[in-house]
């Protein structure tokens, strides 16, 4: 009998564990490097050492389809379209949710503070990073000190000012006034309640790329051609801006200004929080590739005109002047996004490969044919997926290749855009290695290892 009831409380916690998704604390055991998307023994033969490990449980038929990094938390997301929450620094595992039915389209997220907000064909869901919590409902209800109308007007009673400004009018009068008062202030009460209720915020268009958010509004290529700016904030007024041609390119933003860009080939500058142009610049083809933005505010646009422009954010002005037309020309069309680290802009194209610029003059410094996309970079290394889908560890000063290491099958990457250093992988199955360069510890560690595993 004490058996069975052991039996049923393991089953009780393998259930459990199954209807939280990836509610628990990552698992201190290691897993067969087998099952890893690399192995962790090859990498620390090439000074590079796993930080941690973890797995999400994913339904049965289902599998991971992408990988995000949005400030501290890796977000995984499932192709039943559930979105999985684990702590980028430590592989806690933190929550996960459904987003959106079978059919529709999920964007990776934008974050704010710690609110991620995930953009679907339909609608748009914020959710509290560190527990997975709903934001729609606490974002959108009106705070309580909200002005509201005097309790007189509700009652039928009129105020002080109001008796001031009447004077002589009839009893009829301001009985109508105050009744329509008392139906204004009811109206607000009603959106209050609808708003505390909310769950999502419903959307009359079609997102077409991957939103970014201030907090107050999120920013949205619509299929269209408009950027919307959705209200995320009680009291916020949304807006539109129309390109008259698809955007498909996700916009950046900064302090006080969106910049966005679509198949037009202009380039905009806005405010925030209305609909203002500060300027616009015209290019000589359609860009498709997400913009960016450095950590000194040059706005970096590739386009398929071949050219990488740089923008001074406040200004429009470009800032390469050193180059001729004042931009890159990388000899081919450019559809992915430029990415930044410290003072080097890395820049992936078809032919050229990887192509290393110096971000303030635009010029040069180094190529790597064999680069396809980013991992991430720290002080002085580059990690870079080979078209052969190798992980490459590349020196930054002057891009000779320092290791090559296999990944597994179809192995998923985190882009890590953070400057935390961290190299994210993970299984299509759910497992997820998190590797960064090792540390004098970590060498020491393995070298105590080795000592004592020799003869």
């Amino acid at each position: 009998m004490q058996r069975w009831a052991r039996v049923m409380m393991v089953a009780a916690g393998v259930g459990a564990a199954l209807a939280a998704g990836c509610t628990q604390p990552a698992g201190t055991a290691a897993s067969p490097e087998a099952s890893l998307p690399a192995s962790p023994t090859t990498l620390a033969d090439h000074g590079m050492a796993a930080r941690w490990q973890t797995e999400v449980l994913l339904a049965p038929g289902t599998h991971l389809t992408d990988v995000w990094v949005r400030g501290g938390y890796l977000v995984c997301h499932g192709s039943d379209h559930r979105a999985y929450a684990v702590n980028a620094r430590t592989g806690e595992r933190l929550w996960s949710q459904d987003l959106a039915e079978p059919h529709e389209t999920v964007w990776p997220p934008a974050i704010y503070e710690n609110h991620l907000w995930f953009a679907t064909t339909t609608r748009l869901i914020g959710l509290q990073g560190a527990d997975g919590r709903n934001i729609v409902r606490d974002a959108m209800t009106p705070p309580e000190d909200m002005p509201r109308l005097p309790e007189e007007a509700a009652t039928g009673e009129a105020t002080p000012a109001e008796e001031a400004v009447w004077g002589q009018r009839t009893e009829a009068q301001r009985r109508v006034q105050a009744e329509l008062a008392r139906i204004k202030q009811q109206q607000a009460d009603l959106n209050a309640v609808l708003a505390s209720k909310r769950k999502s915020i419903a959307l009359d268009f079609a997102p077409a790329g991957p939103p970014v958010t201030d907090g107050a509004h999120l920013f949205v290529p619509d299929a269209k051609g408009w950027l919307q700016a959705v209200s995320v904030r009680a009291g916020v007024i949304g807006w539109g801006r129309w390109l008259g041609d698809t955007i498909t390119a996700g916009p950046v933003g900064d302090t006080t200004r969106v910049y966005f860009a679509g198949h037009n080939g202009i380039v905009y500058a806005s405010t925030q929080n209305i609909r203002r142009i500060l300027w616009q610049y015209q290019t000589e083809g359609a860009i498709t590739a997400d913009l960016r933005i450095t950590a000194t505010g040059t706005v970096l646009v590739g386009s398929l005109d071949y050219s990488l422009y740089a923008f001074d954010g406040a200004s429009g002005v470009l800032e390469w002047d050193t180059l001729p037309n004042r931009r890159y020309n990388a000899g081919e069309p450019i559809r992915k996004p430029p990415y930044t680290f410290g003072e080097q802009v890395f820049l992936f194209t078809p032919k050229a490969g990887l192509t290393v610029l110096d971000t303030v003059t635009g010029k040069p410094q180094w190529q790597l044919a064999d680069g396809d996309d980013l991992v991430t970079a720290d002080a002085d290394t580059v990690y870079v997926l080979s078209r052969s889908r190798h992980l490459l560890g590349v020196n930054r000063k002057d891009g000779s290749v320092r290791f090559d290491v296999p990944l597994r099958g179809a192995t998923l990457v985190g882009i890590n855009e953070t400057g935390s250093g961290l190299l994210y992988l993970a299984t299509p199955e759910g497992r997820i290695l998190a590797v960064a360069q090792a540390t004098a510890e970590d060498k020491a560690k393995k070298e105590a290892e080795e000592a004592g595993l020799a003869p």
